[in-house]
């Protein structure tokens, strides 16, 4: 018989008895993300491999991923509502495997988020003054592969080198950004575990400003002149 399913954000975490009828080798996997779900093998193989789907099981073979796990991300992300209208500004990035510890503290994982981005000294102030103002705090939502996997407020943004001694524009990027991260707000739960539509590619940070097109929809035609909108 088998054993229950537990639930990993919305994905069920498989511990029944090894049954290889049950279990897709990491390529197989891939291909069923790819024909079900438009995914390119290459980054569903990155979502495998950074456990988005469930912990695979790990033979001297291969990497295997059960088919409850795959068939739930498929269902979910078939299912998903059309994405939210934005109810402040937004900051989306885009990271690897190593940047995200699945089953570490929130802390922990913030902490790891919140160094070595590249932002404008105007995107910092923008950070900084809607928190001042007393509106919402910019949303940071952490992209892998596409799908949303960790969110945070900035509730603040700093130049990195301003705490590092003797440093100046010459010796250190004016764009290399440290973040003060909070844990999010409600309005993450209208973004957690989707699949952005984000296309590959680009900036590894992208600024989605309140009232303007989502970034992976803006190209240079399209791209009307901004204006601030703090919130």
């Amino acid at each position: 018989m088998r054993a229950p399913a537990r639930s990993v954000d919305g994905v069920p975490e498989v511990c029944d008895p090894f049954d290889p009828h049950d279990w897709l080798t990491q390529r197989a996997a891939a291909q069923v993300l790819h024909e079900d779900l438009g995914i390119h093998p290459e980054t569903a193989r990155r979502l495998l491999v950074a456990g988005v789907l469930g912990r695979p099981r790990r033979t001297s073979l291969a990497a295997f991923h059960h088919r409850d796990a795959v068939d739930a991300f498929v269902a979910r992300c078939r299912e998903q509502a059309p994405l939210p209208v934005p109810d402040r500004n937004l900051v989306v990035v885009r990271v690897g495997n190593a940047r995200v510890a699945y089953g570490a503290t929130e802390q922990h994982q913030l902490d790891r988020l919140a160094d070595g981005w590249r932002m404008s000294p105007t995107w910092r102030a923008l950070c900084r003054g809607v928190v001042e103002a007393g509106l919402p705090p910019v949303g940071l939502l952490v992209t892998l592969s596409g799908v949303v996997v960790a969110g945070a407020d900035i509730a603040g943004a700093e130049w990195a080198g301003a705490e590092v001694e003797g440093a100046d524009h010459r010796t250190l990027s004016p764009l290399l950004t440290r973040f003060d991260l909070r844990a999010p707000g409600e309005w993450y739960d209208d973004w957690r575990g989707r699949l952005l539509p984000t296309g590959a590619g680009g900036a590894a940070l992208r600024f989605w400003a309140l009232g303007t097109r989502p970034p992976w929809e803006r190209t240079t035609r399209n791209r009307a002149p901004w204006r601030p909108v703090l919130g």
